[in-house]
């Protein structure tokens, strides 16, 4: 069986959304679902945003499941000017070279290095210089962590990305820490309103960023149901 993993419900809202037959249930504070993803048994897991979580709950699901493959997808920053919000990017330093290697056979994606970052990357400074330091060309918050914990499983694994912020964007990251409660995995919607009214200039910026999502979330999912059509049915 496939794990299919996202720090955040909304990045695998419309995954869940065209999964069949679905048993949803928690252990913890880790969600699951178990489903029919086209003619394939599947489990969906929310294992939370940033390094702890995802490396707990990650490791949790290997105890309470026998997976024979672990895809890891969400959002990621650009850390290079040709990104651009809604591009589809697989980690080519994480993913196993079984994976790769099949993937090259499709289309509708592009390979990066990926880079593991503990807050937010919302300046083009920022992000320049992370690019430098790493190498990366996109950043997120948990793939070398759970690449690390699946590796020791040896199974294959894919990390896979959608553009959500590009490189010459400035994030409101202000906005952005009063609208959501990572902790507990939920937007904060009242804390986000006060935010906002205190602060009128990230208003535009926001809903920029937010209004990105709804294309990036898309195409994320028409790619992962893609490739869940074209692997092999052993998994």
């Amino acid at each position: 069986m496939i794990c299919f993993a996202f720090p955040l419900a909304h990045e695998a809202e419309l995954v869940l959304k065209h999964c069949t037959e679905k048993e949803s249930f928690t252990v913890d504070d880790l969600r699951c679902t178990l489903g029919n993803l086209g003619q394939r048994r599947v489990l969906v897991a929310l294992i939370g945003m940033g390094e702890e979580r995802a490396r707990i709950n990650t490791e949790m699901l290997f105890e309470r499941f026998r997976l024979k493959a672990f895809i890891l997808a969400g959002y990621g920053g650009a850390l290079v000017p040709p990104l651009e919000v809604g591009h589809v990017v697989v980690s080519s330093n994480y993913s196993t070279d079984a994976v790769i290697g099949f993937l090259r056979m499709l289309s509708g994606f592009d390979f990066a290095n990926f880079c593991q970052v503990n807050e937010v990357v919302g300046t083009v400074e920022g992000r320049a210089a992370c690019a430098k330091e790493t190498g990366a060309q996109v950043a997120d918050m948990e793939s070398e962590v759970v690449a690390a914990v699946v590796s020791s499983q040896q199974i294959p694994f894919l990390a896979v990305r959608v553009i959500s912020d590009e490189f010459s964007q400035v994030l409101p990251t202000g906005a952005l820490a009063a609208g959501f409660d990572p902790v507990r995995g939920k937007a904060t919607p009242v804390r986000l309103l006060r935010y906002l009214a205190l602060h009128p200039g990230e208003f535009a910026p926001f809903s920029q960023f937010v209004t990105g999502l709804t294309r990036a979330r898309k195409n994320l999912t028409r790619f992962l149901e893609g490739i869940n059509k074209e692997l092999p049915g052993s998994w």
